[in-house]
């Protein structure tokens, strides 16, 4: 089994912690700049696919620049699928149907959970060890997680279970690619190139469900909001470069975590700029998330 694991044990941890907030952070962003597209009247699909394809050119030519080379060999075109169907274009394609529903903040809520889903199914396929301190983290995040969605936060409300259901899946997929992306991680493989691939592969997806729903017709609406649609290709193509580093540097448990920093951003933009309002409990459950972040982040070591 490959491992993209390079860097030395003394230099991860400060590099993690940052990494980790840059990128649940810029993932957070996404919430607010897709409910605001949408409500410029761009549809799921297209939003979508403009993504992925714009990000995964930039990063082609990224990689393209360091000499990182997108190999197109059997293993590689098998990763950039897989990974590009349960990291991006699953997730992301739920996301922007059940955001209109859900908003910002609810839709958020849900990233709370590929931490423990993730540490189930990398114990379970035996590439991570586990820890105490690491487990007592991710468990008191989802401590948080359920402070969140319980009775006392009043989240969801009845209406939304459908939806809410729905979303489910985007934690599901988040943690089966965290887990992927560490196993089938090619020899030799690069962070930029394999970050490339993986966003083009997809866009794959999304252009295959284009096609499939009679959609591409739709493809034009991206003019109505083509200035957040750049913003957003910016956005995701940074996040990329940086997640595909933290994987390197931290492995796909410490990774999972981004998670609960994209919800508490995500909690606090829909606040701020939508005036959804949220009860105390969510909040608490904000800052406890936000503990179980920063034990993991200066209470564990690397089984690596």
């Amino acid at each position: 089994m490959s491992t993209p694991s390079t860097v030395p044990p003394s230099s991860r941890g400060a590099e993690s912690l940052a990494l980790l907030l840059l990128v649940g952070g810029l993932i957070g962003v996404i919430f607010p700049v897709t409910k605001i597209a949408q409500a410029a009247g761009v549809p799921p699909l297209p939003w979508a696919f403009s993504m992925m394809l714009g990000a995964g050119v930039i990063l082609a030519g990224l990689a393209r620049f360091k000499r990182q080379p997108m190999r197109l060999t059997g293993r590689y075109l098998r990763y950039f699928a897989v990974s590009g169907l349960l990291s991006m274009a699953l997730p992301n394609v739920v996301l922007f149907f059940v955001m209109p529903w859900l908003g910002a903040g609810l839709s958020a809520v849900v990233y709370t959970l590929p931490p423990i889903l993730t540490l189930l199914m990398a114990v379970a396929v035996r590439i991570e060890t586990p820890d105490r301190g690491r487990v007592a983290g991710i468990l008191l995040g989802f401590v948080g997680a359920l402070m969140i969605v319980g009775p006392r936060g009043s989240l969801p409300s009845p209406d939304l279970a459908g939806w809410m259901a729905l979303a489910f899946v985007m934690p599901l997929s988040v943690a089966a690619g965290n887990v992927y992306r560490t196993m089938a991680w090619p020899p030799g493989g690069q962070p930029v190139a394999l970050a490339a691939g993986t966003m083009l592969g997809g866009a794959g997806w999304v252009l295959l469900a284009l096609l499939g729903t009679g959609a591409v017709a739709e493809l034009p609406a991206l003019g109505l909001a083509p200035w957040l649609a750049l913003l957003q290709i910016a956005v995701t193509a940074l996040t990329y470069v940086l997640y595909f580093r933290l994987q390197v540097v931290a492995g796909p448990v410490y990774l999972s975590q981004i998670g609960y920093v994209a919800t508490s951003v995500g909690l606090g933009t829909g606040t701020l700029l939508f005036g959804e309002r949220y009860s105390p409990w969510v909040w608490g459950g904000a800052a406890v998330i936000v503990l179980g972040v920063l034990l993991v982040s200066f209470g564990r070591r690397f089984a690596r």
